[in-house]
């Protein structure tokens, strides 16, 4: 799992796709909180675990609002843009919630299934580019 900010900074990845759900949660409220308190502009990739059924990603719903809660303060401070790496047919199960991302996070975001589009994506957000395409 890659989820230290300081290597390739400031483009931090957090590949939790391996991870169960709620330890994909903490893993990733982890990585970026860590890239927030650097107190410098970044921009994030975050590879998402696949999503088992609707039961249990209900689970934990209190959790995520408390994590976004807590972590969009600092990204709209911080974050340039926040790409999510996930798969098409989750894309379409989540269409209404991946529409409301930037509010929901605090950033511009994307989603993508594809890590080569995500980096390229959050790069040129990073330099203020438009120029990087993906499905949002």
């Amino acid at each position: 799992m890659t989820d230290q900010p300081s290597r390739s900074w400031p483009l931090v990845e957090v590949d939790a796709s391996a991870l169960p759900v709620l330890e994909a949660q903490r893993s990733i409220t982890g990585s970026l909180q860590a890239a927030i308190e650097r107190g410098e502009p970044f921009v994030a990739v975050v590879h998402m675990p696949a999503a088992g059924p609707r039961e249990r990603r209900l689970a934990g719903v209190a959790d995520r609002i408390r994590m976004l809660k807590r972590l969009r303060p600092g990204l709209s401070a911080r974050c340039l843009g926040l790409a999510f790496v996930v798969s098409a047919e989750a894309q379409r199960q989540n269409a209404k919630a991946i529409r409301s991302a930037d509010k929901l996070w605090g950033c511009p975001t994307r989603a993508v299934d594809d890590p080569t589009t995500a980096r390229a994506w959050a790069l040129a957000q990073l330099h203020g580019s438009d120029t990087a395409t993906g499905d949002a």
